[in-house]
């Protein structure tokens, strides 16, 4: 069969070869992007969003920037809603193919459309990156590998004018003659999204993964999916007798999964942000294995990818068109006039309708030239993400408090509850008046506890698999797998029922 991996892994890097050499060659960054701007600007001005702010008479991005505003999802509700019910030409002149859902910061679903101009965007991206994976990593073309797969045990929904929602695996992301060539190459085929139940489709999951004998990649996004896949074999060792062999139950035994699986080479998967604490899981489990940190990817748009033997990810400089808006001191730039070192929210006009959109994310720059696409690394989301009565708590924020209480290797989870933060954890130490205590560090949090509008925050013990507790949740909100991200704050509430609570009491309280 390796033979046959590398043929068909060889046809992929044929293809890709072109968008690679591109991306590598020298290139003027501002030229580079201004011409996809205009050329953009051109394709879309006759579309409702155009029209209404004059694309076809812009010539540069000076003008741009001039005639179009800043947006964040919100400003594109009428414009979505109409989409949905069918009406033509709105936001982009091709139509939508379906729409994807994602959650935003304040806890609730955003509808994100998909064109076939913003699906070529981010071929763009994956291209190049996968050929440099496969040129790269030896061994990698030899074998099979693992994309994420979304259960559909809802069924798939639609908008009132038949538009999908969802996609329901990574595969879509991919051109149509290399999804045919890659199905073949999948160490998981697309029967397991139709399983019945969520455990149904971790077994069946990771029985086709223990069956492929020549898995050499792992491309997953939020690296507890990964540990609770190994997880599920740990609990149905007896159940997957049949395709284990005796070495490799020695292996699950001792937590040693890069010897389950002794052909991995590559586990690419979120490890910045919120995940950079939650990596540690999986470099426990598969300590051999190169684990390559994804690039910066929303449902949105892709704005970099990783190259073999390089610190960060390059900005996709051939997907959109970027602009970034200085933390220090709120000044807009586009790509060329990034600074080394300083901290940027990313802005993104895109082929899917979203135009100088807000992506809330912020990445440092750790390289920047004018004939090459600027090297970055993400850090975190920007803005307010929990606000119940003032306190203004940030994901950064809550992640610093975990890891001044040194529980960051455990799942930890705050949520609002009421008048009260809960804090969902299977750290054994902490109790709710040291919580309390390391959130009243903030000054507003601790205002609005002296007013008596928050209770002291709970520390709620869980036990059992939370983080499977955790992606049921939000999958049961509609957000695909592969799209739920590694957080330590969120404001969706009610979480108990989706946990298993322990009985011991839990610690003191305030």
């Amino acid at each position: 069969m390796s033979l046959l991996c590398k043929w068909l892994n060889g046809c992929c890097l044929a293809l890709y070869h072109r968008e690679y050499k591109r991306f590598m060659a020298d290139c003027d960054v501002r030229a580079v992007q201004e011409r996809y701007l205009l050329t953009l600007l051109r394709k879309q001005a006759d579309t409702v969003y155009g029209r209404a702010y004059g694309f076809s008479g812009i010539g540069s991005y000076a003008e741009y920037a001039e005639r179009v505003p800043l947006t964040v999802y919100e400003d594109y509700a009428p414009y979505l809603e109409a989409a949905a019910e069918g009406k033509e030409k709105v936001l982009t002149a091709e139509p939508i193919q379906l729409f994807e859902l994602t959650s935003g910061s304040s806890g609730g679903k955003k509808l994100i459309p998909y064109t076939a101009a913003l699906k070529r965007e981010f071929q763009c991206g994956i291209r190049p990156w996968l050929y440099d994976l496969y040129s790269h990593v030896e061994g990698l073309r030899a074998g099979k590998s693992y994309w994420s797969i979304t259960p559909v045990t809802a069924g798939r929904s639609y908008t009132a004018a038949g538009i999908p929602i969802g996609f329901e695996e990574d595969a879509e992301y991919f051109g149509v003659l290399e999804q045919g060539i890659m199905r073949r190459l999948f160490a998981v085929d697309g029967s397991v999204k139709f399983v019945s139940d969520m455990d149904s489709f971790y077994l069946e999951t990771v029985r086709q993964l223990l069956q492929c004998k020549e898995l050499t990649l792992i491309s997953v996004w939020n690296p507890t999916l990964l540990t609770i896949l190994c997880d599920v074999i740990s609990a149905h060792t007896a159940e997957l007798a049949d395709v284990l062999t005796q070495s490799q139950i020695s292996a699950v035994k001792e937590q040693r999964f890069d010897c389950v699986f002794p052909q991995l080479k590559l586990i690419s998967c979120w490890a910045d942000g919120s995940a950079q604490d939650q990596i540690h899981g999986v470099i426990k489990r598969f300590p051999n294995v190169r684990i390559q940190p994804k690039g910066l990817l929303a449902t949105e748009c892709f704005v970099s990818f990783p190259l073999i033997g390089e610190e960060g990810s390059r900005l996709s400089l051939y997907s959109h068109f970027f602009e970034f808006r200085s933390l220090a001191d709120d000044t807009i730039v586009t790509a060329e006039r990034l600074q080394p070192g300083c901290e940027y929210e990313v802005i993104v006009t895109t082929g899917g309708g979203f135009y100088r959109y807000c992506l809330g994310d912020v990445i440092t720059v750790l390289e920047a030239e004018p004939n090459r696409p600027p090297r970055i690394r993400f850090l975190r989301r920007r803005g307010i993400c929990s606000d119940l009565y003032g306190e203004k708590l940030t994901e950064a924020f809550v992640q610093s408090v975990c890891r001044h209480l040194g529980i960051t290797d455990y799942f930890c989870l705050l949520a609002p509850e009421g008048n009260r933060y809960c804090f969902y954890t299977d750290a054994p130490k902490v109790c709710s008046a040291q919580l309390d205590a390391a959130l009243c560090e903030s000054y507003h949090y601790q205002y609005c506890r002296q007013l008596g509008q928050l209770a002291c925050a709970e520390v709620v013990r869980v036990c059992g698999q939370p983080q499977e507790g955790y992606l049921k949740r939000l999958m049961e909100e509609g957000i695909r797998i592969g799209d739920i991200k590694p957080t330590y704050l969120t404001r969706y509430s009610g979480w108990k029922q989706y946990f298993e609570i322990s009985k011991e009491r839990n610690n003191r309280t305030c």
